[in-house]
C-alpha cells in the first residue's frame, strides 16, 4: 500500500512531478515535499544513506516495467533510523533502531515502508554499507546459488561486474570458492 502524505510536515526529496525524465541530470531536490504518513504495519525511517540502482534510472525515465503514478519520489534502497512504528504493529523493531530496506521513495529525508521491507543493520556496519544490500545481494544470490548452483572451483563469468548486482555477484562467487572473471566497460 503506498504511503499517504501528511500535509503538515515537509521534507527534502527528489520528486518526479509530472513527466518522465530524459536523464538523471534533470532530477532536482524539492525542499517542500510532503512527509509520508504511517499506515498499518508500517514504519517511518529517517534516511541516512540511499543506493542508486540501474533500475532507479529506468524508473525516472519511464522505461521500467513498474511506472509509479506522478508525482513520486524515486529510490528503492535505503538505510536509516526508525522514527515511528505504526500503532499495534507486531514487530520487535522500535524507534531508534538502525535498518536497511527497500521501498519507493528512498531519495528523500524520510520514507514510510512496510515493516516486512526492512532488516536491522548488523553491529559495526555503516549506513552507507547497508544501503545497497537489500536488492543487489539477494538478486545475485538467487542467480548464483538458487539457479546456477555455483560450486567451489567452478568458473563464474560476471558481465557488468562494476555495477551493484555485479559487485555483489563477484563477492558471493568468491565467498563460494568459485574462480571469477568479471567484465566492465564504458562508452569511452
Amino acid at each position: 500500500m503506498p504511503p499517504t502524505h501528511d500535509s503538515c510536515r515537509i521534507m527534502k526529496a527528489i520528486v518526479v512531478k509530472d513527466r518522465w525524465l530524459r536523464s538523471i541530470d534533470e532530477m532536482v531536490v524539492d525542499p517542500n515535499a510532503p512527509e509520508p504518513t504511517l499506515g498499518k504495519d508500517q514504519i517511518l525511517v529517517e534516511i541516512k544513506a540511499a543506493a542508486l540502482n540501474f533500475f532507479d534510472i529506468l524508473v525516472v525515465q519511464g522505461k521500467y516495467q513498474i511506472k509509479p503514478p506522478f508525482p513520486f519520489v524515486p529510490g528503492a534502497e535505503f538505510a536509516g533510523v526508525i522514527l515511528k512504528v505504526s500503532p499495534g504493529a507486531k514487530t520487535t523493531l522500535k524507534p531508534g533502531d538502525r535498518v536497511f530496506g527497500s521501498g519507493q521513495g528512498g531519495f528523500a529525508e524520510r520514507i514510510v515502508v512496510q515493516i516486512s521491507n526492512v532488516i536491522a543493520i548488523p553491529e559495526g556496519m555503516s549506513f552507507v554499507e547497508a544501503a545497497g544490500l537489500y536488492i543487489t545481494y539477494p538478486t545475485s544470490y538467487a542467480a548464483l546459488v538458487l539457479r546456477a548452483d555455483l560450486k567451489k572451483d567452478e568458473w563464474c563469468l560476471v558481465h557488468g561486474g562494476a555495477g551493484g548486482v555485479g559487485i555483489a555477484a563477484v563477492q558471493i562467487a568468491k565467498a563460494l570458492g568459485a574462480k571469477v572473471i568479471a567484465t566492465g566497460g564504458s562508452d569511452e
